[in-house]
């Protein structure tokens, strides 16, 4: 991506041409009317030398979910990372000009996971701040980090950074080591928000637009956040049909499953790494069409128990929990949850599973 970026630009410019071509005089009834007006020539590859900060965000944080205390830019994006594409890669081993993506679904799409301030600034050059994709991580946190509304973020946030540099007389690294409340009041700041000079007030301008409240909880639950072992219905094996939604809120994850296809269900697998008791709950939120007899298995050391669960009507816990009771588990081995539609008596409602040690 660095010695060789003009080749590679000068191979993408024959794959635009060619293809222009092609279509101009085998389509030439459709195409031929048609011109090729303008085309970028500069290259933009996600990836050359990695420009390192007092932090290197790695992947397997975003993966663990381990949030740190600099947190500021939301990254949605799944870990995408690009692989040359096998079926061109063989004839073309020292050249591969076509690439796939592959996805790590490993982000928390509806909250994100807040990128450190630490990876916007240089470790090195001591006033030198970093956004876009110019920042410190390694390839599999790009992967993720590397979109434009994420990026455009991290500039509004090394702008407000800049603001406390000058008027606090310090270094980026300084912002982090002495006025990171600073920064965080900022940030929630609304960003139509203006001051006249340096050293004024924030005001709100007369015709700036006023924003909706949203909360970022309100809809949705992240697994990470809830205590033990959790495995959402994205997670489970489905066997039958199965339909997604959102509209009965809050919902863990990403979204529910429900479904009354006949015979279908979904098994939530998960083992437990301390031999003991551990109480058993599954998420759901009620509706009239939910099923009124939903039969729920439970796969424990002492056999399997199935308990008849009444979707219709709200669950006693908060956020929509289901108490199935308390079951014994080995460490190791496979466990797991069982829903099925058969005798249901409506839409089998499938959200999350939660396995907690028994109090």
């Amino acid at each position: 991506p660095i010695n060789d970026l003009e080749l590679i630009r000068d191979h993408n410019f024959r794959a635009v041409y060619g293809a222009v071509s092609a279509l101009k005089t085998n389509l030439s009834e459709k195409y031929a009317p048609y011109d090729l007006t303008w085309l970028a020539y500069i290259g933009g590859p996600r990836e050359s030398r990695r420009i390192v900060g007092d932090m290197i965000l790695n992947g397997e944080d975003m993966v663990k979910g381990v949030i740190h205390p600099d947190g500021c830019v939301p990254t949605t994006w799944d870990q995408d990372l690009h692989y040359p594409k096998e079926q061109y890669a063989k004839n073309f081993p020292d050249n591969p000009f076509i690439s796939r993506a592959e996805f790590g679904k490993h982000t928390d799409r509806k909250n994100g996971y807040p990128v450190p301030y630490r990876c916007f600034y240089s470790k090195d050059i001591g006033n030198l701040f970093m956004a876009g994709r110019t920042i410190s991580v390694d390839r599999n946190s790009l992967g993720s980090t590397r979109v434009m509304r994420t990026c455009g973020m991290m500039g509004e946030v090394v702008g407000k950074a800049a603001w406390i540099c000058v008027r606090h007389h310090t270094t980026p690294r300084g912002v982090y080591e002495q006025y990171l409340d600073i920064l965080k009041d900022l940030m929630n700041k609304p960003g139509a928000m203006r001051r006249d000079t340096l050293e004024a007030d924030l005001y709100m301008p007369k015709n700036a637009k006023k924003l909706p409240d949203i909360s970022l909880s309100a809809d949705s639950i992240a697994p990470k956040k809830l205590d033990g072992i959790v495995i959402d219905d994205t997670e489970a094996e489905l066997t039958g049909k199965w339909a997604h939604g959102e509209g009965l809120k809050p919902f863990v994850g990403e979204h529910y499953s429900y479904g009354s296809d006949k015979n279908a269900s979904a098994r939530f697998a998960f083992s437990v790494k301390q031999t003991g008791s551990y109480e058993v709950r599954i998420f759901f939120q009620p509706h009239e069409n939910r099923a009124k007899t939903a039969p729920v298995s439970v796969l424990s050391a002492d056999g399997e128990k199935t308990v008849t669960v009444n979707q219709t009507k709200a669950a006693p816990l908060p956020q929509g929990a289901y108490s199935l009771g308390t079951f014994k588990f080995t460490a190791g081995e496979e466990a797991a949850v069982i829903f099925r539609t058969a005798g249901a008596g409506g839409n089998v409602h499938l959200d999350a599973v939660q396995v907690l040690p028994a109090k």
